[in-house]
């Protein structure tokens, strides 16, 4: 595997570009911080994949391609803008107890941080996830963009 460049790091870890054999176009590599993120992340790619499901409304999703738990790493495709990606802080089927709820403050705060305009696309997408049992605490620029 040939590394290319970053394309990202956050709280859980770094994402890079790489070449990796087997693979005709670069691939993305997540290298996790911490098992926890990456079980979580894990289970959402597989529950995408078990539903062949590749966008969520006009938002790309990466595809799972491989993963090694011992490493804690996942490998996927790359997508670009409009995407949805980073499900290490989204969960299966509920949400943890500390999570505070989806009121009227924090959907101002994500109403400010997305725009007005693109603030609707992007609660139609949170709620596609929902539906299908992934609850993504993370919702920001950043992870769904526009």
């Amino acid at each position: 595997m040939k590394f290319d460049r970053q394309l990202g790091f956050g709280i859980h870890g770094k994402v890079f570009s790489v070449n990796s054999p087997g693979f005709p176009a670069p691939v993305a590599l997540k290298i996790f911080d911490d098992d926890a993120p990456f079980e979580r992340e894990l289970a959402v790619f597989q529950r995408l994949g078990q539903l062949s499901i590749s966008r969520i409304g006009k938002f790309q999703v990466p595809a799972l391609l491989r993963h090694d738990p011992d490493r804690s790493i996942i490998l996927m495709t790359l997508v670009q803008r409009p995407f949805c990606l980073d499900f290490a802080s989204a969960y299966l089927d509920e949400l943890p107890p500390w999570f505070p709820p989806f009121d009227e403050a924090w959907h101002a705060e994500k109403e400010a941080q997305f725009g007005a305009d693109d603030w609707p696309e992007v609660l139609a997408a949170v709620r596609e996830l929902e539906s299908l049992g992934i609850l993504q605490t993370d919702v920001s620029p950043s992870n769904i963009a526009v």
